[in-house]
């Protein structure tokens, strides 16, 4: 048979005392924004706020790989190749990849070109 422990003591178990509910209450939340809570008065910290993806596009007849952070979510294949034309005359957006990890929000973080000869991105 297991001996099960005696009576221990909260402090004993490293086990934090729980609010009051007039303590809870007492307690100040401010909810600025969706992005940003405040609790007791504390300095709010601005959030970076975006959704990052890569696309794969051709423009002048080469393949590269853009990646992008949007503050308006993912764009469909149309909308990105019609905000590149400015930078990209021409380009074809062949295929948007959602990345793990905002108006006229969009910026190029990072750019590649395929090399077909060396089966890399440069």
């Amino acid at each position: 048979m297991i001996p099960i422990q005696e009576s221990t003591s909260h402090s004993e178990l490293g086990i934090a005392k729980m609010k009051s509910f007039q303590q809870f209450i007492q307690e100040s939340v401010n909810i600025q924004h969706v992005d940003t809570v405040i609790v007791n008065n504390a300095e709010s910290s601005p959030a970076s706020v975006g959704e990052e993806f890569s696309a794969d596009i051709v423009y002048q007849g080469s393949i590269h790989r853009l990646t992008i952070v949007s503050e308006n979510g993912i764009p469909s294949k149309n909308e990105l190749a019609d905000y590149l034309q400015g930078d990209y005359p021409g380009v074809i957006v062949q295929q948007i990849y959602v990345e793990d990890n905002s108006p006229k929000a969009f910026k190029i973080k990072d750019e590649k070109r395929y090399h077909p000869s060396k089966l890399e991105w440069v």
